[in-house]
């Protein structure tokens, strides 16, 4: 087989994302296909046109304007790829231009829930209905649209009209990064962490209620939220009004690497959604060998299987967290267990490796059906 050429659109630094399509561009240069990454944020500190990935960076900080599909164009003329793979701001503009340009292949990755963004939207209901009759062509004219769990494939189809023939799923997925095994931690692990953006999604408030139920049982939990966000203040006023104001330790934004080691060594790692696709907090909570207390929402069952490598609540249950939170915490030999399960699934189905392999397996199955047959290329929108 002949190589392909790609440009994928995504962000760069040591977000999950960022680094799964970084893994996924050396896997596929491996097999000897061209890639080109776009990033956002006007990284031009990062451009290498002439690397393997080439690295270009968009005009603006994020690519929705004219200059930017005008680069795209031309950068199309200059690759002639065959597949466009998009994530986040560069969809609308990849897309249309893939189009336009006829690049046989165009790949739109999908990430989060619609009841996510309703729950954090503050603008008006007509600009969101408009915003997503907008999104709804877009995705018309790719010839294949990704989605990270079955919760957000159906979410595809509910809220867009994405039919299933178009769709499909690949999980995320983080490189092993070596965690102590959970059977060699101590015994008393100091806190429970609760990592991810402080917004109305994600349910933080859910956990400064229980945790003031588990105080008022006889319970005192130490919790690190790591994140930061517009809900933080009504999160630090709340544990003040319930009493745990000195339970709880605001941490901001941490440095993945470190953020893995704090997963580490603590106790649980607690993710209190009312909606998530995915969650690269579980996976992550899980290759460092530590059980995750998740929500039951969107996807995060398809990664957490209750009563083996954490539990699973109701989402905005703060009794029943209250509850699970508990048991692991005054259980370390069911804590261990969990977090040995945890990390076992981990390194059967999110492990980097692995996954970008499938991923380019699809890949070059879809490019090499396109460029043969020519359909999606002279195809309009669907």
């Amino acid at each position: 087989m002949s190589g392909f050429s790609f440009v994928i659109a995504t962000s760069w630094g040591d977000s999950g994302v960022s680094l799964h399509f970084r893994a996924l561009a050396a896997e596929l240069i491996e097999r000897g296909h061209a890639v080109a990454l776009l990033v956002d944020g006007q990284r031009r500190d990062v451009e290498d046109p002439y690397g393997a990935p080439a690295v270009w960076t968009w005009p603006s900080r994020r690519p929705v304007r004219p200059a930017d599909a005008w680069f795209l164009w031309r950068l199309i003329r200059v690759r002639r790829p065959q597949c466009l793979v998009a994530n986040f701001g560069a969809t609308n503009v990849m897309m249309c231009v893939g189009w336009l340009t006829r690049v046989p292949c165009r790949v739109a990755w999908y990430r989060t829930l619609s009841s996510a963004i309703d729950a954090d939207w503050r603008g008006s209901r007509l600009r969101k209905k408009a915003l997503r009759a907008r999104k709804a062509l877009v995705y018309r004219l790719a010839t294949h649209v990704v989605a990270n769990s079955r919760a957000a494939q159906a979410d595809l189809s509910a809220t867009f009209g994405v039919s299933e023939a178009k769709s499909t799923v690949f999980t995320n997925s983080i490189a092993d990064w070596g965690p102590p095994d959970p059977g060699t931690r101590l015994t008393e692990r100091p806190y429970v962490l609760c990592p991810g953006r402080l917004h109305e999604s994600k349910g933080q408030d859910v956990l400064i209620r229980a945790l003031a139920l588990l105080k008022a049982s006889g319970v005192r939990a130490q919790v690190v939220f790591a994140g930061d966000g517009p809900m933080r203040s009504v999160c630090v006023a709340l544990a003040r009004e319930l009493g745990v104001e000195d339970l709880c330790a605001f941490r901001g934004v941490v440095p993945r690497r470190e953020l893995l080691t704090m997963m580490a060594e603590a106790a649980v790692t607690v993710v209190p959604s009312r909606s998530e696709a995915f969650g690269f907090v579980n996976i992550e909570s899980m290759s460092s060998g530590t059980p995750v207390v998740a929500s039951a929402v969107g996807g995060i069952p398809e990664i957490v299987r209750d009563g083996s490598d954490g539990f699973l609540v109701p989402p905005g249950d703060a009794a029943t967290l209250a509850q699970k939170l508990r048991i692991l915490l005054e259980d370390p030999t069911l804590r261990m267990t969990m977090g040995r399960s945890a990390r076992q699934r981990f390194l059967d189905s999110f492990e980097q490796k692995r996954c970008v392999a499938a991923q380019s397996d699809w890949l070059e199955a879809v490019v090499g059906a396109a460029v043969r047959g020519g359909s999606c290329a002279n195809r309009g929108p669907r």
